[in-house]
């Protein structure tokens, strides 16, 4: 059952809104959002995340399952954007002690990824980190990526409503709230289309992302909540998966210095010789359960 629902994939959810009358969603175009964006792109800073991804699986004749995906650390940010990722991925498998997967550290760079040892496998003496070459470029996790320009223009173009938001950290919001489909957000998002692969066709195409963005006076994006729901229907069993993504920023433009590890603690992925049954720590650790496509 786990390995089905691992399988599933994700991102996204439902939040509170908050009070007020609403904009008309072509009230505002996302032009100054985008610029704001774009101010924050300094050599040397950044921004500090924290993500929660639920998948909860209910099915009539089977019951029902709930995992958690939890992703916190920094991206460094240059002239274009994301250059850099320091994050720590762990995974909750309903909760009790046993289930809780051991954190994976993941620092990802312009050419090469690296991921820290941990107790699930054994690197030869005095190495720590085993890197990945030519991995794409920095880890975004999350499936709706705010942080690019071309994502948070198109999403913003989708608002169907805009209200004052609540406070967060002390800190007064705007919040719009609006529906993206999946096709779309592959016509918009280079990183989307990156981790989506083939373009998205029939039921997958259609399968709309409800979301929620919260920005402080600064234009700046403080959370992110999205959600979608699938539904399986088979010989024998029915299921219905909803995957719920908040994502919470923090930290905008505090320095920020991402770099590899010492190179005495590398071993190249490839000159790795695992024992009998050790695999490689999947760099998938990072990857974002996608809507309509299995992992």
């Amino acid at each position: 059952m786990r390995r089905w629902i691992a399988a599933v994939t994700t991102t996204a959810a439902a939040a509170v809104l908050a009070s007020a009358l609403p904009v008309p969603a072509h009230a505002a175009a996302p032009k100054s959002q985008v610029s704001a964006l774009k101010r924050q792109f300094t050599a040397g800073h950044g921004v500090r995340v924290k993500e929660t991804t639920t998948v909860r699986w209910t099915s009539p004749q089977a019951g029902s399952d709930t995992m958690r995906f939890h992703t916190r650390g920094a991206y460094q940010f240059g002239a274009s954007g994301v250059v850099a990722s320091d994050l720590t991925h762990r995974s909750d498998f309903g909760g009790a002690p046993a289930e809780v997967e051991e954190p994976t550290r993941t620092i990802t760079l312009r050419n090469a990824s690296y991921v820290a040892e941990n107790s699930s496998y054994d690197l030869p003496e005095g190495k720590t980190w085993l890197r990945f070459p030519e991995t794409g470029g920095p880890a975004v996790t999350q499936m709706i990526n705010v942080l690019e320009p071309a994502t948070l223009r198109g999403l913003l173009r989708t608002t169907e409503t805009t209200r004052r938001g609540v406070k967060l950290d002390g800190i007064s919001t705007t919040v719009r709230k609006g529906t993206v489909t999946v096709a779309r957000l592959y016509a918009l998002s280079p990183s989307f289309r990156t981790m989506y692969g083939d373009r998205p066709r029939g039921a997958s195409a259609k399968l709309t992302i409800d979301w929620k963005l919260w920005q402080d006076a600064e234009k700046r994006t403080r959370k992110l909540v999205s959600s979608y729901t699938e539904t399986d229907t088979g010989l024998h069993v029915s299921a219905r998966t909803t995957v719920t993504s908040r994502v919470v920023f923090s930290g905008w433009g505090a320095r920020t210095a991402i770099t590899a590890p010492p190179a005495a603690s590398v071993l190249d992925v490839d000159a790795w010789n695992p024992v009998e049954d050790e695999e490689p720590p999947a760099l998938s650790g990072l990857s974002v359960p996608l809507p309509g496509r299995e992992q």
